[in-house]
């Protein structure tokens, strides 16, 4: 397993990094992140929310400090994939995908 955590040292506030769901402002997100999170049935708004979020995580410029080889590939999956997320299930496949290289957005 590669563990992409070891290029996190960029501050959170720099335009590299990816943005915490729980400083989200708009006051859509976090409800869907917490619906989510205890397992009840998510809108399909919730799904729209957290696919953007989870996009904004993994698109997040500081994780192609590390990418190379074999997390690069995994990494491009994860970017693709992210991008086809429809429902729970598919956010926790995603998820599961993205604890494998220690990318975890939660």
């Amino acid at each position: 397993m590669v563990d992409m955590n070891q290029y996190m040292w960029i501050s959170p506030d720099s335009p590299d990094a990816p943005k915490y769901w729980m400083n989200e402002v708009s006051g859509k997100l976090v409800p869907a992140m917490e619906r989510y999170l205890k397992g009840d049935e998510l809108e399909p708004d919730d799904v729209h929310l957290i696919r953007a979020y989870l996009r904004q995580w993994i698109d997040a410029p500081v994780w192609d400090a590390g990418a190379e080889g074999e997390a690069r590939t995994a990494l491009d999956h994860l970017r693709r994939t992210v991008r086809q997320i429809s429902c729970g299930l598919a956010i926790d496949r995603w998820l599961e995908d993205a604890l494998e290289l220690a990318i975890d957005p939660l």
